[in-house]
């Protein structure tokens, strides 16, 4: 299926495709939704790394599927502090150097085309105070990494508006 997926040019449609055929070979007919979510999340937190092999699903011992917990989330929030988001450049401009891996280049084309074909199906119950309030109670990490995830994390909230209540 990898290979076929990406065969296919037209993003859209490459997404249509993946879908429609882990319908078909699981019967997990709220695919579509799963991917929506996996696509939304990885937008909100620039998660670089979701790429086909690790989207995944759950095969029980009875021979039916189930879906599978969304994973492999460590490359957003420019945590890749050695060699491709050092620590001591601007962070907006490392947030305009990162790029998905799915289905385009693009997080915000992977969500629209996601949001067109599937909806909108996660949204965040989570407004800057309380994300302020999150952040400062982290007391594990060094300031500038904090500052970073807090600067990624407002600038996402503000550009994705529509999904935070």
């Amino acid at each position: 299926m990898y290979q076929s997926v990406f065969h296919i040019t037209d993003h859209k449609k490459r997404l249509a495709f993946l879908v429609d055929s882990v319908i078909r070979l699981t019967g997990l007919n709220e695919f579509g939704i799963y991917m929506n979510r996996l696509l939304t999340l990885d937008a909100i937190i620039l998660n670089e790394d979701r790429h086909t092999h690790n989207i995944a699903v759950i095969m029980n011992p009875d021979g039916t599927y189930d879906y599978c917990p969304i994973f492999d989330n460590g490359a957003g929030l420019l945590s890749d502090t050695t060699l491709d988001y050092p620590t001591d450049q601007d962070t907006y401009s490392l947030m305009e150097k990162v790029h998905a891996k799915t289905f385009c280049r693009d997080f915000d084309e992977q969500l629209d085309l996601s949001e067109e074909l599937y909806g909108y199906n996660l949204t965040f119950n989570l407004t800057e105070k309380q994300l302020l309030a999150f952040l400062c109670e982290e007391t594990i990490y060094p300031e500038n990494i904090r500052a970073r995830v807090e600067t990624v994390l407002r600038a996402q909230m503000r550009k994705y508006q529509y999904l935070f209540k």
